[in-house]
């Protein structure tokens, strides 16, 4: 498993209770920090981009487990996973 750095992420908003419903537009959460590590690919189910009201562009994926971990958009990484999902 990847250990992730810790995360701080303020609600502003819910989204609906599914996630893969879950487009996220407006922005439901604002990310402070990265995680620090690549995460593996087979864990993440899905992906949605903070809004410009964020204080930095982030991408935040979901897991299987719908559990929400950002992710810095410009990473190969980050790149490579949003084409694949």
């Amino acid at each position: 498993t990847s250990t992730l750095c810790p995360l701080l992420v303020i609600w502003i908003q819910s989204c609906t209770p599914d996630v893969s419903t879950c487009p996220c537009p407006d922005t439901a959460v604002w990310c402070f920090t990265y995680t620090c590590q690549k995460l593996s690919r087979k864990h993440m189910k899905d992906y949605f981009y903070t809004t410009s009201r964020s204080q930095q562009p982030v991408i935040v994926f979901i897991t299987r487990k719908k559990q929400q971990v950002c992710a810095d958009p410009d990473a190969v990484w980050v790149k490579v996973f949003v084409k694949f999902l």
